[in-house]
């Protein structure tokens, strides 16, 4: 009986998402999103607090994501203006052969729209295609395949507008397709196996990418970078990645600024100052896809603010399934599914190394004692983290880490997570963390400090049910305040439903274990 309630009330919560269509804080009748007193000790903390500081400075402010539906449709109405529209009449060209610098030397000759369509089933790409503006790319399923170790990328489209590529198949190479200053581009319905990285976009907007395959990146999947905005990435499936490092998502999401850093970022690189920003990634839809297996994250955001991740399916990814990072703020995560991440069994030793948790050692099956959560967050800020569907996972089900200000974290369903529970580490549904620096770190950040090390703080956790063999439901780490903890469903827990660290004033009101008397109230129902 106890299944079907937890089965039923997840489904009420999936299918209450249609109607948040206006603020979601008033929607749901939650606290206010600030709540520390004017005069608490806490209040410098929130002044100096770099990730804060960045929330309000960039372009999307939490007041345009907090409607959620509304934000949506907004930027769903901006790219339908921007959208490629082709005449029906366009002129069409045929090429027949095999080589990409004979294709560059036909479209260099074209004027105007025209589109090409490929008829020879396979291209040799013995120097970078240029695409120009205006040109619509068929395939046919071509294949092309890059003989000089030396280029660079096989397909290049810089500075262009109004370009589409469709139906193609690109193997190896180092950067399959790379857009720099790019606007207005449609990329479909094309297979990329084993690059050395997939897909590169700088500084480009009113992209939309859909129906790609991308297998055995070596480096990694799609990066975006900079002043890159209103992308849509649909429909896709991104796969068996083999870099460990954290720049080997299947997606990444950066503020770097060094364009050179096209193939490989170090951990260093990804360390911008949080404050003041630099151009990131923003106003980009990131939904179902399928992103499977890869041995770094399934989705990491390095800064990105204003993104909408939803109803994508992350699966057994090695390190953690989607990671907000390093200033990303006024994120939407919603709806995604997320099963099997963070076990961390294929990280070399070196990329251990690299995440300071190679000292820790290995279990009998060669992975490292260390695991790490499905949703990870670390100097992150008013994200919303709503509907998600989490499972069996390594590590925690959704963890910050450190520096966790006004995120959301509401109505998610985590099951069974605490699967890499050892002697060494134990794991939990739901986890607001104070993590120190690590010693490397703590150098690094005296000498340079880009990121903040202070407590979880204005966080609301609601609406939550936590159920299996999660160490505890939720543990609030040392000193986290200001906190509201409510309407929780914890069950089957070995510790407790929750453990608390912290002697800072917090709200924990109202959730499942607190109301075992109650005699009214839907919280009753499940008693």
């Amino acid at each position: 009986m106890q299944l079907i309630k937890i089965i039923l009330v997840s489904f009420l919560m999936t299918f209450s998402t249609g109607g948040f269509a206006e603020n979601f804080l008033q929607t749901y009748r939650l606290p206010p999103l600030l709540r520390v007193p004017p005069h608490d000790p806490i209040q410098k903390i929130l002044r100096t607090a770099k990730v804060l500081q960045r929330a309000e400075a960039v372009s999307i402010p939490f007041a345009m994501v907090e409607s959620p539906v509304m934000y949506e449709q907004a930027l769903r109405r901006d790219f339908t203006a921007k959208a490629i529209h082709w005449a029906e009449e366009i002129p069409t060209v045929y090429f027949a052969e095999i080589r990409t610098s004979r294709l560059n030397s036909l479209l260099a000759k074209l004027k105007g729209a025209h589109k090409v369509i490929f008829t020879a089933p396979f291209i040799t790409v013995d120097e970078p295609l240029q695409v120009p503006s205006e040109t619509w790319i068929i395939g046919n399923n071509a294949l092309l395949k890059a003989i000089d170790p030396t280029l660079q990328s096989s397909i290049v489209l810089n500075g262009v507008k109004q370009v589409q590529l469709s139906q193609l198949r690109i193997v190896g190479g180092h950067v399959a397709i790379q857009l720099k200053q790019a606007q207005q581009v449609q990329l479909d319905n094309i297979v990329i196996d084993t690059p050395t990285r997939a897909i590169v976009i700088q500084e480009s907007a009113w992209l939309t990418l859909t129906q790609l395959q991308i297998k055995q990146a070596q480096v990694g999947g799609i990066l975006l970078q900079g002043d890159t905005h209103h992308v849509l990435l649909s429909h896709s499936e991104i796969r068996d990645g083999q870099n460990p490092d954290n720049t080997g998502a299947a997606v990444l999401l950066t503020d770097v600024q060094a364009l050179s850093a096209s193939l490989g970022l170090t951990l260093h690189e990804l360390a911008e100052p949080i404050y003041p920003p630099v151009s990131a990634p923003h106003a980009i839809i990131i939904e179902y896809n399928q992103i499977i297996g890869n041995r770094a994250q399934g989705i990491y955001s390095d800064g990105g603010y204003g993104n909408i991740i939803q109803h994508n399916y992350i699966k057994n990814n090695d390190k953690e399934g989607l990671c907000l990072d390093f200033g990303s703020v006024n994120n939407i995560i919603q709806e995604n599914t997320l099963v099997r991440n963070g076990f961390r069994s294929r990280q070399t030793d070196d990329s251990l190394k690299q995440d300071f948790v190679w000292s820790f050692g290995k279990l009998a099956d060669g992975s490292s004692v260390s695991k790490l959560p499905a949703i990870s967050l670390d100097n992150a800020a008013q994200n919303l983290v709503i509907w998600n569907n989490i499972r069996e996972s390594a590590g925690d089900g959704i963890k910050i880490v450190r520096t966790g200000i006004r995120n959301l974290i509401l109505f998610n369903t985590l099951m069974n997570n605490n699967q890499g529970q050892n002697s060494r580490f134990h794991f939990f549904g739901i986890l607001l963390g104070n993590a120190s620096a690590e010693p490397e770190i703590a150098k690094q950040a005296i000498a340079n400090p880009v990121l903040d090390f202070i407590p979880a703080i204005e966080n609301i956790v609601a609406g939550n049910v936590i159920d299996g063999n999660h160490y505890s439901g939720i543990l609030l780490d040392s000193a986290s305040a200001f906190n509201d903890i409510y309407d929780n469903m914890i069950r089957h827990y070995q510790n407790q439903p929750l453990e608390n660290a912290s002697t800072a004033t917090n709200s924990i009101v109202g959730n499942s274990w607190q109301v075992e008397n109650a005699p009214t109230g839907w919280r009753a129902w499940f008693h």
